[in-house]
């Protein structure tokens, strides 16, 4: 419980400097790595990083570990724009298994499968209706959902 908390004030403390300094969200978390100048942009990094670090810790089930290397992965892979088509496969491919692993653990680890029925249906209402930003409003469900799950609240 206590890493899950760690991790939910992490997640907090990085959305919400994003919202300040930025004014609202932007069109990804990753794309912060893009915004922010030096030294700023290593936040990014540590925000991943240290997310994904902490999710391997979570022993209910080997998806959380999963879901631990995606953000790893993601954390490492940072240039999502990049004209290398590998480093945007291990970005793209890291966030996807961090988040969908996440939800999978939460379901299979915890026996809570709310949480990810709330992201999917969620993610369809999101890109059905095209809200703006959607990657982050995206990204940001799936944290919450994946930690209200965690958590079992």
């Amino acid at each position: 419980m206590i890493i899950t908390l760690i991790q939910a004030l992490i997640f907090i403390s990085y959305v919400t400097f994003l919202l300040i300094k930025f004014k609202g969200p932007l069109k990804s978390i990753s794309e912060s790595w893009y915004k922010l100048r030096y030294p700023l942009r290593i936040l990014f990094n540590l925000f991943c990083l240290s997310l994904g670090l902490l999710m391997t810790f979570h022993e209910q089930s080997v998806f959380f570990f999963l879901s631990g290397v995606g953000l790893i992965f993601v954390g490492v892979a940072s240039w999502s724009q990049s004209s290398v088509k590998l480093t945007r496969i291990i970005h793209f491919g890291g966030a996807t298994v961090g988040i969908v692993f996440g939800l999978l653990g939460v379901g299979f680890g915890l026996g809570n499968w709310v949480p990810l029925s709330i992201w999917m249906l969620s993610s369809i209402f999101i890109l059905l209706f095209k809200i703006k930003n959607h990657f982050w409003w995206i990204e940001v469900i799936a944290f919450i959902t994946i930690i209200w799950g965690m958590l079992n609240i």
